[in-house]
């Protein structure tokens, strides 16, 4: 499965509310700006001079690239602003890895994806599938199955009772 640029941008904007590393809207677009620009080295290029390098080299890879910026951090604060109601809706399925307890990537996976099934327009199997894959891409070795199998109850649960 294909992840969309647009949830890897997500999810790095997560990691950085998460984490305290930033507070607001315009630091967390520059991180992401220069997360977007890693070169081949692995060298994090400066903030202020990233977006202008991939501009002068392909304006169209730039405006691309700001769309999706701006995608992933739109969507990213909606999930941030109802990570209560996240953590809330997995919390039955996680008892014996609290909230607290879960590595910050997982644990913003998983507010992701539920955000993405439950307010978003994706449909429940591409929320998951691309939760697990940045899981396994992101996190540690078993947390693929984690997201996997805590997001599929709580899609589960979300969907109600079957008639």
């Amino acid at each position: 499965m294909r992840v969309r640029i647009e949830r890897r941008f997500a999810l790095l904007a997560l990691y950085q509310f998460d984490s305290g590393l930033a507070n607001e809207l315009d630091s967390v677009r520059e991180a992401l700006e220069s997360a977007a620009e890693i070169d081949d080295s692995g060298e994090l290029p400066d903030a202020s001079t990233a977006a202008a390098r991939v501009a002068a080299r392909d304006p169209e890879l730039a405006a691309s690239r700001a769309r999706a910026i701006e995608q992933g951090l739109g969507f990213a604060a909606l999930v941030w602003e109802h990570r209560a109601a996240a953590d809330s809706a997995v919390k039955p399925f996680t008892a014996e890895w609290p909230v607290h307890r879960q590595p910050i990537v997982d644990r913003n996976l998983l507010r992701l994806g539920w955000y993405a099934f439950t307010h978003g327009d994706d449909d429940v199997a591409l929320a998951i599938g691309e939760a697990v894959e940045l899981a396994k891409t992101y996190s540690t070795e078993k947390s693929g199955a984690f997201v996997n199998a805590v997001l599929d109850r709580a899609s589960k649960a979300a969907a109600g009772p079957k008639a």
